[in-house]
């Protein structure tokens, strides 16, 4: 609506359009976000070195809690399980296209990741971002000889902890490069001569402590590897870190800090009750005798026993002195047990593996499909971490690896694929021959492939099947009788074709 009478139509229209759709080529908004996400929380914290600060549940309430869930060895095998079951699946490098060029490119660059030390522990460790929501490995790269040429591969890495990742936020001024990764640094390495120069330009204060700002070059030196990205609350400032990842510490810690509540309060009563309560009775209003019944409980203590001086008042029917055991009830005890493991203890390791007939023995019933469905659910977790990680390893590992070996083949992209999917080959050998029986045309490449050969080339030495080779060589007909010498391979697979229909007839010469 114009409320300016001397506003034309026509401002209002260009305004109202996107400002990058007057330029040809142009992103839309020039590539810039709408809002940026720092600005869609109630409030803006990390101020000091315009950073998100720690979002994870378990940093916040108990940096030392946050530790101890690492020696938990309930939660360790399962996330170690969870980590295995990817890092150990086979992978490749697969080509965008078909094309010769783009192969070739594929093959050198798998020569150059197999020369990875460890690759299977390195790959591991980028899992590890499953825990603390994001993960980090150093990279240092040598000249290395690889099919008689020089190459640039990994010689060394090392893991970075998710905790000392530190990322930048939008603030507006343009002064900052949103999304840039710092490391923490203690007090050694603000001292390091290898950071002094200008190099210390990028040493900043921060709530967090003292971060080093990595350059774009240095940036490419850095896997980071993410989990579980999402947006925070609106009201919390300090959840907005989690854009940049929330790992499992953060969303089961408070089960894991009620579970061991549990565990204190049933330890402590084991610690005071587990071996009886004795009832050791002296006379009221009787200093002396109090003093003489503590010192004969003091001598004969044992066995853990907890021990209750009891007063006397005298009477009739009363004892003065004496000694009473009380057994005690461990009902209560077994329940809290029962509550710890079937229930905290489930729930955790159904939400790290989504489901627990991985780690334990359960009756499933005969022919119920509880089983498979387990394992389906484990299966679609391992799913999706391989196919998160790889899309990590493909744009901050394999990419610029591709581009430092090879400059000039940008135009040609590459990614690491993960084969998390057994191949089922009779299943495939079945589609295959149904397929024949209809007449449709099968690639060799393609039979080669559902089996997992490869085609061989004229100078590999090859095993064949002698009765075919030799029907190959010398056929004839079954109703002329004359020799058969093929012009051409299209006539060579319709003779045979013909020899094996039912009716047919296939002679060997010689």
């Amino acid at each position: 609506m114009i409320t300016d009478p001397s506003q034309r139509p026509s401002e209002v229209f260009a305004r109202a359009r996107d400002p990058a759709s007057f330029w040809s080529g142009a992103p839309p908004n020039f590539g810039e976000m709408t809002v940026p996400h720092i600005f869609t929380v109630a409030s803006q914290s990390g101020l000091a070195g315009r950073a998100y600060l720690d979002s994870d549940e378990a940093l916040r309430h108990s940096p030392e809690n946050s530790e101890r869930m690492r020696v938990d060895c309930g939660i360790m095998e399962c996330l170690e399980a969870r980590q295995r079951a990817t890092a150990l699946l086979k992978w490749h490098i697969e080509p965008e296209d078909d094309t010769s060029d783009c192969k070739d490119l594929a093959s050198k660059l798998t020569k150059i990741f197999n020369r990875t030390p460890r690759f299977l522990e390195m790959r591991r460790c980028l899992l590890e971002a499953c825990w603390y929501g994001r993960y980090g490995i150093a990279m240092q790269y040598a000249s290395r000889e690889i099919d008689d040429r020089r190459c640039i591969a990994v010689s060394r890495w090392e893991p970075r902890h998710g905790d000392k990742l530190v990322f930048r936020y939008d603030d507006g001024s343009g002064n900052y490069d949103p999304g840039q990764v710092g490391i923490k640094l203690g007090v050694m390495g603000q001292m390091d001569r290898r950071l002094l120069g200008m190099d210390r330009q990028r040493i900043e204060y921060s709530e967090q402590g003292m971060v080093y700002w990595l350059s774009q070059s240095e940036r490419k030196l850095l896997l980071v590897h993410k989990h579980s990205v999402e947006d925070g609350v609106f009201a919390d400032a300090y959840s907005s870190g989690r854009i940049h990842g929330v790992g499992i510490r953060s969303r089961i810690y408070w089960v894991w800090y009620a579970m061991v509540e549990c565990l204190q309060r049933a330890l402590e009563y084991l610690d005071r009750s587990a071996f009886g309560v004795e009832l050791w009775r002296y006379p009221a209003n009787n200093p002396r005798g109090k003093a003489e019944t503590e010192n004969a409980a003091k001598k004969v203590i044992a066995g853990g026993r907890t021990i209750i001086l009891v007063p006397v008042f005298p009477g009739d029917q009363q004892d003065q002195y004496g000694v009473e055991h009380i057994e005690p009830g461990l009902q209560g005890v077994d329940r809290i047990l029962t509550v710890i493991k079937d229930y905290f203890g489930h729930k955790i390791k159904r939400y790290i593996l989504g489901q627990t007939l991985t780690s334990e023995a359960d009756a499933t019933g005969l022919g119920s499909g509880v089983a498979d469905a387990h394992l389906a659910t484990f299966a679609d977790i391992v799913d999706y971490d391989s196919r998160n990680l790889e899309e990590t390893i493909t744009d901050d590992f394999l990419r610029p690896v591709q581009m430092w070996n090879f400059p000039t083949s940008g135009r040609h992209y590459l990614k690491f694929i993960i084969e998390n999917e057994s191949p089922n080959i009779e299943a495939k050998l079945k589609s295959l021959k149904a397929c024949w029986d209809m007449g449709l045309k099968i690639k060799n490449s393609d039979l080669a492939d559902a089996i997992g050969l490869s085609i061989p080339t004229d100078e590999e030495c090859v095993v064949f099947n002698p009765q075919i080779v030799s029907a190959m060589m010398q056929m004839r007909t079954c109703s002329g009788g004359q020799q058969l010498v093929p012009s051409s391979a299209d006539q060579l697979k319709q003779a045979i074709w013909q020899a094996l229909q039912p009716g047919g007839m296939l002679t060997l010469a010689g």
